[in-house]
């Protein structure tokens, strides 16, 4: 026997053994964090909703409004653009003003055409002014532009001023030929009459760099001819370009200047160089009528439509929901890598365009 007291090496029945590693105890920080980024996953997602809905609301009342006001002022409304009072006057006594701004490509001509419709159908336009600010553009837009004031003019009888900003050359003073009287700045820049097209070369790149030799099969001489896959153009091919595409394309920019601008074919041909004027010396040379601000247009639409005095609105198209889903599709073409968009990559770009600014 031992004596005094007796300790067991085992815990008595009944009860848990330690824990000699204790957990420990959970974070108080991490759970705040999971809290703090779930609140503001679901704010950033309340402010978005928030956002696109005043979009869409502000869009509403602001066309409910325009067409209040409109029925009220004797005006008239169009399902895209919104009418903008650029000077005060009477609602039944307008002039429109029409903007060509940036290059003349397929989009903005349609634009422009709607807008004029628009003017034809409001009895209340008694004038148009073209805002001209474009160094010009594609070859068949610009024509299709001029084509559109023109019949626009012929059509309903209104008058048309084109008033030049900073720069109204090549398809831009094409385009300005369609008005009755033409008014430029001190510093616009015009003229650039003439035509011009760019092409590029693949064919290097892709056997010296990638490796990659292509393969054209066709019947007719001149059917790939220019070939983006080739490494130059020959002598032979360079005339044809010239003599199918380019010599067309100048004739008709001089015919239209001649005709438009009352003046001898020759002196155009002397003009058409592609060389720019800035305001006075284009109207010395008869390319313009007047050297003036925007404000003198104003006076001389006013003048031609026999008016003491007008409203001057400007049509505009809101930004909306739909603009962005515009931007959308021309993000996704400029991204869009397929056969169309590489067939218009190989496409001559046959131009009436000032590239110096």
């Amino acid at each position: 026997m031992t004596d005094g007291p007796q300790h067991s090496a085992f815990p008595p029945a009944g009860t848990a053994a330690p824990n000699p590693n204790p957990a420990a105890p959970p974070r108080r920080g991490g759970r705040v964090l999971t809290v703090l980024g779930a609140i503001l996953l679901i704010l950033s997602m309340a402010a978005n909703i928030v956002l696109v809905l005043a979009v869409l609301v502000l869009g509403s009342m602001a066309v409910l409004g325009l067409m209040v006001g409109a029925s009220l002022g004797g005006g008239m409304v169009d399902d895209t653009f919104l009418e903008r009072t650029v000077e005060q006057g009477p609602a039944s006594r307008k002039i429109a003003v029409v903007r060509i701004s940036g290059l003349i490509e397929d989009m903005m001509v349609e634009q422009v055409r709607r807008q004029l419709d628009r003017a034809a159908r409001d009895d209340a336009v008694k004038a148009v002014i073209l805002r001209i600010n474009s160094p010009g553009g594609y070859l068949t837009a610009s024509d299709v532009l001029y084509h559109h004031i023109h019949t626009f003019a012929q059509e309903s009888g209104k008058p048309v001023v084109a008033a030049m900003d900073g720069v109204a050359a090549s398809g831009g003073y094409y385009a300005a030929c369609a008005a009755e009287t033409i008014v430029a700045q001190r510093t616009t820049v015009t003229g650039s009459i003439g035509i011009i097209a760019q092409f590029f070369f693949l064919g290097g790149l892709m056997e010296d760099k990638l490796g990659i030799r292509t393969v054209t099969l066709k019947r007719g001489q001149q059917k790939d001819w220019p070939n983006m896959f080739a490494d130059d153009m020959a002598p032979e091919q360079r005339e044809y370009i010239m003599t199918a595409l380019l010599d067309p394309g100048y004739d008709q920019f001089v015919d239209v200047v001649a005709e438009a601008r009352d003046m001898d074919r020759q002196q155009v041909v002397d003009l058409a160089t592609g060389r720019i004027y800035m305001g006075p010396e284009a109207r010395e040379n008869g390319l313009v009528d007047e050297i003036g601000y925007f404000g003198r247009a104003v006076e001389i639409a006013r003048e031609k439509a026999g008016l003491a005095s007008a409203r001057v609105v400007e049509y505009v198209q809101p930004f909306g929901f739909m603009n962005l889903l515009g931007l959308s599709t021309k993000t996704e073409r400029l991204l869009d890598l397929g056969p169309d968009t590489l067939a218009d990559l190989a496409a001559p770009r046959v131009m009436y365009l000032w590239t110096g600014r």
